[in-house]
């Protein structure tokens, strides 16, 4: 389980800095995500349904799926599904980070845009769902 926190730690640092710098530049950003292949190798994804606008909620399922195919197929060991989400009021970038070992996790990072900056607040993680690596 201490492999998959590691190897899920080191998407989420790969990832965040991405959601920030979309907020900053677009003030928000479509669902994107990240994996890693058994050899260590990160790739950054994204999805698209052929949509100028697409619901986020397609997105996030069609990058679900391509992550779920893929760790069927055994080509990845950890995934990142990054998206934007209001909790407890709050708009916040959440990341849900799944590892082969079992590990599983959703970071929240709540945040406010103003006009000049992107002001992080306290981060918290709850459990993941696990249904990347059944």
């Amino acid at each position: 389980m201490e492999q998959g926190k590691v190897e899920t730690q080191k998407l989420f640092d790969a990832v965040l800095p991405i959601a920030k710098q979309l907020l900053l530049e677009n003030e928000e950003f479509f669902p994107f995500g990240e994996i890693m292949k058994s050899n260590g190798e990160q790739v950054n994804l994204s999805a698209s349904n052929g949509e100028a606008r697409p619901k986020s909620s397609e997105l996030i399922d069609l990058l679900k799926n391509h992550y779920i195919e893929s760790a069927q197929a055994k080509e990845i060991i950890a995934s990142a599904l990054v998206y934007d989400v209001m909790v407890n009021g709050s708009d916040s970038i959440a990341v849900d980070l799944d590892h082969v070992s079992g590990y599983s996790v959703i970071v929240v990072v709540p945040y406010e845009l103003t006009e000049t900056e992107l002001i992080i607040g306290k981060m918290f993680s709850t459990k993941g769902k696990n249904i990347i690596f059944k």
